[in-house]
């Protein structure tokens, strides 16, 4: 809370705005709802984490997280919604990291597909979350998969329009069709290697970022 009537204070002198109490009131409530949601999430992940999504019951949620069930279900619905939510959350955090390998390598097609990909395959072969979820897929609690799959086109959606926008920023000549498809075709092998890997994520990287440039030559 001390955070935000900082933050006001700063913009205040900034803009020479007076901050209202309504408006810091509705600020505190903000963060203070961040807060509560964020700590929802950790309990839900530590949780699957420890003893599999199949085994985790919204009141163990609640519990570890100090909130009631009732808040848990108002801020989150149903259980389907709390693991949606906490895939995602692994997504962004992971996308995040891909944004900061693309921007390392500009005009460097190869180059930053190679590194993109290394860092999603060597991410998800190290997230305790998500090889949760592979795990609990392969002894046949396959509940939380088709968030990344079939069901989570919100996920593919995220990590696609990311690579599209860095592609066409960065040369802004290529032709949107053709990366249109390219990107298609690069996120979905991408998830077809985290869930089924069979080389090491720089080999993969390395064949990935060379059908890149291939595509684009």
């Amino acid at each position: 809370m001390l955070d935000i009537l900082l933050a006001y204070v700063k913009q205040a002198r900034q803009t020479d705005a007076v901050a209202t109490v309504p408006d810091i009131r509705a600020d505190l409530r903000a963060d203070g709802r961040r807060r509560v949601r964020e700590a929802m999430l950790d309990a839900a992940h530590d949780l699957t984490v420890s003893q599999g999504w199949a085994r985790v019951r919204m009141a163990s949620v609640a519990a570890a997280a100090g909130v009631s069930r009732q808040t848990l279900h108002a801020e989150l619905g149903t259980k389907e919604a709390l693991g949606q939510a906490l895939v995602l959350r692994e997504t962004d955090r992971y996308l995040a990291g891909v944004g900061d390998a693309l921007a390392r390598h500009p005009g460097r097609l190869e180059a930053a597909i190679e590194a993109a990909v290394r860092y999603t395959l060597q991410g998800t072969a190290t997230s305790p979350l998500l090889q949760a979820v592979l795990t609990g897929a392969a002894g046949g609690d396959a509940s939380l998969l088709p968030l990344l799959t079939s069901r989570g086109t919100a996920v593919l959606d995220r990590a696609s329009q990311l690579l599209r926008t860095w592609m066409l920023t960065d040369d802004p000549a290529r032709d949107a069709a053709r990366v249109d498809d390219l990107v298609d075709d690069l996120v979905r092998l991408v998830v077809s290697h985290a869930l089924l890997p069979r080389q090491a994520p720089e080999v993969v990287a390395r064949r990935l970022a060379r059908l890149a440039r291939l595509v684009t030559d």
